[in-house]
Order: structure tokens, then C-alpha cells, then sequence
């Protein structure tokens, strides 16, 4: 097991770990850890750190949505197949976003850097998603129709990152 220094920091909790397409960067989520009796005050960073896989190299972990910007905590980060957009749920504190009601799906263009509350969400927990091979699917967690059991839902993205109605 290695644990490289950018992300095993002993003042942060670092998790979600998930790769870009390339390889070039690992997203994950760190926070400051806080005692046990402040778990509903944890929000967590959504970040991301270089590696070169031709030195063994790793670079220095950049903010890619600070929890002091967004006011929530941020869990879940995947890339979309061509690199372009970024998904994950933000909620109001934690990383376990499917016991979260308020759990929701977001999208930031990588290009832009710019984030928006998909219009996919229902009323309830809505995360553990993940993207077609080919970047025009993705299969996501909800708990829309019960508010109890999470169902996998299926929503057709097209090229600009517009979601369409999912479907059980």
C-alpha cells in the first residue's frame, strides 16, 4: 500500500478517491477532521492532485470546489469518459451522501470550472452515480420513490451536459 504525501495528510481526511480518464489527476474529497461530537459539522473539499505516471510523481492538491464557497460538502467526484465535465453530489455536511436526504447531483464543466445543481434531482437522497463508457449515460442512486430504498435511475446526457428525465 503507498500512501503518497499530497494525499495522506495527517490534518485532513481524504476520500472518494477516483481517477481522470487520463490518469493525469486523482480527484477525492478532504476535510479537517473534527471531533466525533462535531460529525454534522464536517464539510468536505472537493479536490484534485497531479501525477505523472512516466516520473512517479505527484503534485500538490488543488481546490477544485472549496466547502467555504459552496457551504456544502462535497462527496463523489467522477469525470466524464472525455474528460470534460465533473460529477458529484454535494449535500449538507458529511461523505456518505445516500443517508442524506439532501444529497444532490452536481456539474461543473472542467473547462470553465463552473457548477450547477443538476435538474435531474428529486426531493430525496440522489448520488453513487456513474457514466457510460461513452459519456452520454449516466446510472445514478435515488431514494425519489420512497424515500427509503435507493433505485438505480438511468438519465441520457447529451453534448452541452443537459440531463434528460431519468428513468428507473
Amino acid at each position: 500500500v503507498v500512501f503518497p504525501p499530497p494525499i495522506a495528510q495527517p490534518d485532513r481526511n481524504e476520500t472518494w478517491p477516483s481517477w481522470s480518464p487520463d490518469g493525469r489527476y486523482l480527484y477525492f474529497c478532504s476535510a479537517p477532521p473534527l471531533p466525533l461530537q462535531q460529525f454534522s459539522k464536517i464539510k468536505y473539499d472537493l479536490m484534485r492532485v497531479r501525477y505523472d505516471l512516466e516520473t512517479d510523481r505527484w503534485g500538490e492538491p488543488e481546490t477544485v470546489l472549496a466547502a467555504r464557497d459552496s457551504a456544502l460538502s462535497a462527496t463523489e467526484p467522477r469525470v466524464s469518459p472525455d474528460g470534460r465535465w465533473l460529477l458529484f453530489c454535494l449535500t449538507e455536511w458529511g461523505n456518505f451522501p445516500i443517508y442524506r436526504g439532501d444529497s444532490d447531483l452536481y456539474l461543473m464543466d472542467l473547462e470553465t470550472r463552473k457548477y450547477r445543481r443538476l435538474e435531474i434531482n428529486s426531493d430525496q437522497a440522489d448520488s453513487w452515480h456513474c457514466w457510460s463508457s461513452n459519456g452520454r449515460w449516466v446510472v445514478f442512486s435515488s431514494k425519489r420513490l420512497d424515500g427509503l430504498f435507493a433505485r438505480p435511475h438511468f438519465s441520457y446526457v447529451d453534448a452541452q451536459g443537459h440531463f434528460h428525465k431519468p428513468f428507473l
